[in-house]
C-alpha cells in the first residue's frame, strides 16, 4: 500500500485519465516527445479513448532549470491525484537523468498507489546501464517498480530481462507507430536518370545519427560525379557539422534548416526521393516509419530495433555503422536501379500499413492501461526508496546482448 492510499479509491468516470510524463512535453521532447504528439492526436481522435495530460518532467532550456519543472510536474500530478483523477501514469524514459527524473516520478506515483507504465525510447540505455552501480541500481529500481514496461523491439525486451533482471511478465514489446502522412501519395517512381536526387535527413544533429559519416559519404558521391542535394532538417551541432560540410566542400550540396516543425517535417518527406539514417545507436526510429508511409526509400543502419522490423533490400536499404562508402553505393545503386526503388517504395508502404498504423497503437496502448487496472493486473513489489549509490549491487551477470 502506499503512504497516501489509505482510502484512496478512483472515481468512475466515463472517461479514464492518462497522464504522460515526457521531457520536454510535445514541442521539445525529440522523437519522445513527437510520439506522445501522435498518441494523444489518436485519442483525441477516437470516443472511446482515455482522456490526456502531459507533464513536463525535463523543460526545452538549460538542464539546470530541469528540476524546476520536475518539481512543478510533480506538483501538478499531486494535485491530479488528489482529485482521484489519473488511471495510470505514462512515463517516458530515455538514458542518464532521464532516468533518475522518472524514477522520481515513479516513487511519487507509488506514494498514491498510482498504476505506472515506464515506456523505455533510450538509444544508449545499454551503455548507460553499463557504467556503474549506481546507474544498474537506479534502474533496476525504476523497472521492478513500474506495472508495465513497454520497449521498441525483442531486443530491448532480451536486455531488460536478463542484464536489468525484470520480471519478464510485465515487459511488452510495442514497436513505435505514426500517422498516415501518404495516404493521398500517388505511387512514387525512381528520380528519372541524370536528374538531381534529393536526400533528406531528419535527425538531431550528432555522431549518434551518423551525420558526420552522411557527409563523408556526400563527399565521396560528389566526387564520383553523382548529382544529389541533401536537406538536413533538425537541431543539435548545427553550426559544427555546417562547418564540417564546408571543409568536405559539400556545403553547395548540403541545406541545413535547424529545427523544423512536424507539418515541415512531413512536407519534406512527401516530396524528397529518400531518407538516410546512418545512425550508431537507435531504438526505433519514427521518422523511419514517416518515411515507409510515404513510400519513400529507406537507407539506414542494423542498430536497436532497425533490423528487427526491415529487411535488406526488401524494405530498406541497410548498410554497415560509420561505413561512408556502402552508404555512398547504396544511395547511387538505389538511384540508379528503378525495380529495386519501385519495390523498396511499395514494401515499405506495406509494412507501414501491416505494422505501424497509430490508430492500431493507441488501441494496443489502451488494452495495457485497462490491463494494469485489472484485479489482477501484475503489480509492483512494495515500495521502497531510491536506492543507496554505497549499497548499490554488482551487476547481474550478462546473459548475452542481442
Amino acid at each position: 500500500m502506499g503512504l497516501i492510499d489509505r482510502g484512496f479509491r478512483r472515481k468512475k468516470a466515463s472517461r479514464a485519465c492518462i497522464v504522460f510524463a515526457t521531457p520536454g512535453a510535445l514541442d521539445g521532447g525529440g522523437g519522445i516527445g513527437r510520439m506522445t504528439g501522435y498518441i494523444v492526436d489518436a485519442f483525441q481522435n477516437s470516443p472511446a479513448a482515455p482522456d490526456t495530460v502531459v507533464l513536463d518532467t525535463r523543460g526545452t532550456g538549460s538542464a539546470l532549470l530541469s528540476p524546476v519543472y520536475l518539481a512543478g510536474t510533480l506538483a501538478r500530478l499531486g494535485a491530479m491525484m488528489l482529485r482521484h483523477r489519473p488511471s495510470v501514469v505514462h512515463i517516458n524514459v530515455s538514458e542518464n537523468a532521464s532516468v533518475w527524473r522518472k524514477a522520481v516520478v515513479q516513487l511519487f506515483a507509488g506514494l498514491f498507489s498510482c498504476p505506472t507504465v515506464v515506456h523505455l525510447h533510450g538509444a544508449s540505455f545499454m551503455e548507460y546501464f553499463d557504467k556503474g552501480p549506481v546507474s544498474r541500481a537506479i534502474s533496476r529500481w525504476l523497472f521492478d517498480r513500474c506495472g508495465i514496461a513497454l520497449v521498441l523491439g525483442e531486443s530491448w525486451r532480451n536486455f531488460l530481462v536478463q542484464s536489468v533482471g525484470t520480471d519478464p511478465h510485465k515487459v511488452r514489446v510495442l514497436y513505435n507507430a505514426v500517422p498516415d502522412i501518404g495516404a493521398d501519395l500517388p505511387v512514387r517512381a525512381a528520380p528519372p536518370e541524370g536528374a538531381i536526387v534529393s536526400l533528406l535527413v531528419l535527425a538531431n544533429l550528432s555522431e549518434r545519427k551518423g551525420i558526420g559519416t552522411l557527409l563523408r559519404s556526400c563527399r565521396l558521391m560528389k566526387d564520383q560525379g553523382f548529382r544529389f542535394r541533401v536537406t538536413i532538417g533538425g537541431g543539435g551541432d548545427v553550426e559544427g557539422y555546417r562547418r564540417m560540410a564546408a571543409e568536405l566542400g559539400v556545403d553547395g550540396e548540403c541545406r541545413f534548416e535547424g529545427w523544423i516543425s512536424r507539418e515541415q517535417a512531413h512536407a519534406h518527406l512527401r516530396d524528397h526521393d529518400m531518407l538516410l539514417l546512418p545512425s550508431t545507436h537507435e531504438g526505433l526510429p519514427m521518422v523511419i516509419l514517416e518515411a515507409l508511409s510515404t513510400g519513400m526509400p529507406v537507407v539506414t543502419t542494423p542498430v536497436g530495433s532497425i533490423p528487427e522490423v526491415l529487411t535488406d533490400g526488401e524494405t530498406a536499404r541497410i548498410v554497415p555503422v560509420n561505413d561512408p562508402e556502402a552508404l555512398a553505393h547504396a544511395v547511387r545503386d538505389l538511384a540508379a536501379r528503378p525495380a529495386l526503388y519501385a519495390r523498396l517504395s511499395a514494401e515499405g508502404r506495406r509494412l507501414f500499413l501491416e505494422k505501424f498504423v497509430i490508430e492500431s497503437y493507441g488501441r494496443s496502448l489502451q488494452d495495457i492501461y485497462a490491463e494494469l487496472n485489472r484485479p489482477d493486473a501484475v503489480r509492483r513489489p512494495s515500495l521502497g526508496a531510491l536506492p543507496d549509490a554505497a549499497a548499490a549491487k554488482p551487476s547481474l551477470t550478462r546473459a548475452g546482448r542481442q
